[in-house]
């Protein structure tokens, strides 16, 4: 009998813990489902993200007098001695203009084509190893907007042609290896 009873109260025992830890899971489990409703039901309040065929493009039209136009200026290799070591660096160069000024661009480029590219190369030639490996190139971009003023001159609203020198590649390496 005392074994019954031992047994008994054993059993009575984990059918207590084992409805205490269903409680819990329950608990749990609601908690999740709730914040998972919460989330969902904020989601829709704000609206979510715009489908692709939402999302506007804003700024000019591509016909727009006023949209940029990328125009190649040089893709060369030019030397650099400034460190007393021969370096080639392998350049890119474009410019932005407005459509408008395109044409007279393109034409300039064509007709000074190799006083340009010669000009590009001096300035690459005189720059310090530092100014050719800062991160922006901020100081060789700020001499070839300088030089392209120079050279294409201001539209008829004594603007320049010329908006903006980007050098998508500048690759330096040892020449004398």
């Amino acid at each position: 009998m005392a074994d019954e009873a031992k047994t008994e109260e054993v059993q009575t025992e984990a059918e207590a813990k084992s409805g205490g830890s269903k409680k819990i899971l329950l608990i749990v489990v609601a908690i999740m489902v709730l914040e998972t409703i919460g989330v969902g039901a904020f989601l829709f309040l704000s609206g979510g993200s715009p489908s692709v065929a939402e999302a506007d493009i804003i700024g000019d039209a591509g016909d727009s007098p006023d949209s940029l136009v990328e125009v190649q200026l040089v893709a060369e290799r030019f030397q650099n001695m400034h460190t007393g070591r021969v370096w080639q660096w392998d350049t890119e160069v474009f410019i932005k203009v407005r459509k408008k000024d395109e044409q007279k661009v393109t034409e300039e480029l064509e007709r000074r084509k190799a006083e340009i590219t010669a000009g590009v190369s001096e300035l690459i030639r005189k720059a310090t190893h530092s100014h050719l490996r800062e991160p922006e190139l901020q100081t060789l971009k700020r001499k070839l907007e300088t030089y392209m003023t120079e050279i294409f001159g201001v539209d008829a609203d004594n603007e320049p042609r010329v908006t903006q020198v980007m050098i998508p590649k500048l690759r330096g390496a040892p020449a004398d290896f």
